[in-house]
């Protein structure tokens, strides 16, 4: 019996994992995995909202080209679909520039690195994801009684 997994629009997915429609749209034409998910019928599951975020990493922040790591973005969307959700704590993200592997940290080395790797760690990424989707409400505490409680007697 297979679990039901949330899924998630496409608008909703770009808001939780903080992408741009237009970065959406780019990575399509690189990313078979997203290509197959096209309009608004799309539906993203939590590990792809991983993917979407590291997809954001890569290109945003380090720079790289959707064109040049399409393919190993493509199996990081695929491992990501393989691994269970809870399991997505405590990896990393190794992409190469035909490649992608998730690893947990204690069984990262840098000896399993064979060629130039792009490494994200998961972490962080689930965290913020996992806050954007249930953001904690910051819990009321009650005042001090400016009198001590007394019982009250029913009368009869």
């Amino acid at each position: 019996m297979a679990l039901a997994t949330i899924q998630f629009t496409q608008e909703q997915a770009r808001d939780i994992a903080k992408v741009s429609p237009g970065d959406v749209r780019a990575w399509r034409k690189a990313v078979p995995y997203l290509a197959a998910k096209p309009g608004k019928a799309a539906r993203f599951t939590f590990a792809d909202l991983i993917g979407l975020a590291i997809t954001s990493e890569l290109t945003n922040r380090f720079g790289a080209r959707i064109s040049d790591i399409g393919a190993s973005v493509d199996k990081l969307f695929h491992e990501l679909a393989n691994a269970r959700p809870t399991h997505l704590e405590g990896l990393v993200a190794l992409i190469g520039s035909a490649s992608a592997r998730l690893l947990t940290v204690g069984d990262f080395s840098a000896r399993q690195i064979d060629e130039p790797t792009l490494i994200v760690p998961c972490d962080p990424i689930v965290s913020q994801i996992s806050a954007r989707m249930m953001p904690s409400t910051p819990v009321a505490t009650q005042s001090a009684l400016p009198f001590p409680p007394q019982i009250l007697k029913a009368a009869r």
